[in-house]
């Protein structure tokens, strides 16, 4: 796998804490990959088919890892979630329900090396997860952020590149709250529209009753 950024965007933020999803990410599909080879040459046994899904496994996998530290875009992450997701489906499947030339596999829930590479599908998974939904993702920007601004020597702490830094993590908190400020926004202004009704009528009606009082 390469180590160097490759030039333009990058979905996952650029610096450690991005690079640190996408290593995690690319070292645990090439795991799942991994574990699929070696078991490859025993379902081949099994059914001709069974063992190429495994080494077409290993193959995209391949794929995926590569597509992660390489380039960081979204598809190669998209590509790795179908790879794991796939073969943790395709594991449920066979163990619950059997799949053809491995009929016996039905029941075997006992098997290390397939629950190894449960593992590390299911924490692929969860990693993807930093990469692809937006709030996660900007937490992992804001994270690296952090660490930026924290790597700046005491001498630099109260130059415009600090401030500059803690601008841009304001900037994403906003951001991030915006979306909740206008859902409290619209919850809280019906009822605010009703109090302020509330409090005209009232006043009306008190004002009412007091010259009513008075020209008795």
């Amino acid at each position: 796998m390469a180590s160097g950024n490759p030039p333009g965007k990058r979905d996952v933020p650029e610096g450690f804490a991005g690079r640190l999803v996408e290593w995690a990410g690319a070292y645990l599909i090439s795991f799942v990959g991994l574990l699929h080879l070696l078991e490859a040459g025993e379902h081949l046994g099994y059914a001709a088919y069974l063992g190429i899904l495994f080494l077409l496994n290993f193959a995209a996998s391949a794929v995926a890892a590569v597509g992660i530290v390489w380039t960081g875009r979204n598809w190669a992450w998209l590509f790795g979630v179908a790879v794991a997701g796939g073969a943790f489906v395709a594991l449920l499947w066979s163990r619950l329900v059997g799949v053809p030339g491995f009929s016996f596999g039905v029941g075997q829930w006992f098997n290390f090396l397939a629950w190894m590479a449960v593992l590390f599908e299911l924490s692929f998974l969860a990693v993807a997860s930093l990469a692809l939904t937006p709030r996660v993702r900007a937490l992992v920007g804001m994270e690296q952020r952090r660490i930026d601004r924290e790597r700046l020597p005491p001498a630099r702490q109260e130059t415009t590149e600090h401030f500059d830094l803690i601008e841009d993590e304001m900037w994403e908190i906003r951001h991030r709250m915006s979306r909740d400020v206008q859902d409290l926004q619209a919850h809280l202004r019906p009822r605010a529209l009703r109090e302020q009704t509330q409090r005209n009528v009232r006043g009306r009606l008190d004002g009412f009753i007091d010259r009513f009082c008075r020209k008795k």
